[in-house]
């Protein structure tokens, strides 16, 4: 990766980490969508997506290592560690329970628990923007 002097603008970010981070958000919209419309695979695995592509974005950004499924706890555990937020072990757990969601017969899941836990992804989401800023 390029170093930037102080002096260069941070306009100039890494397009890869804006790639990850832009689709991140954007599943978190398409988990509500389908949330909305009833399909609630769909939505719960829209917002695993959603934090494992913002996961995706930070590992980037930081040089960590983020290639195969199970590095996504490796990549939360380093975002803790970098910033602190003891929130971020909850949130995981459920963003990975999100995940198994989608294997999930359809009669077992609850709309009101999937919708909470899409709130819970987008405040994951919040902490961990700021680590892909600047990169």
């Amino acid at each position: 990766m390029q170093q930037q002097s102080p002096m260069e603008p941070y306009e100039n970010e890494n397009p890869i980490v804006a790639d990850y981070r832009d689709q991140s958000r954007e599943f978190l919209v398409k988990s509500r969508e389908y949330l909305a419309s009833g399909d609630l695979h769909q939505a719960a695995e829209k917002g695993w997506g959603a934090a494992a592509w913002m996961a995706k974005a930070v590992a980037e950004a930081r040089g960590w290592e983020y290639t195969k499924h199970d590095e996504f706890f490796t990549v939360m555990y380093q975002a803790q560690d970098a910033i602190g937020d003891d929130r971020l072990r909850g949130l995981t757990a459920v963003a990975n329970t999100m995940h198994g969601f989608f294997y999930t017969r359809k009669r077992f899941l609850r709309p009101e628990i999937i919708e909470s836990n899409i709130s819970d992804v987008e405040i994951l989401l919040d902490i961990l923007q700021p680590l892909t800023e600047g990169a």
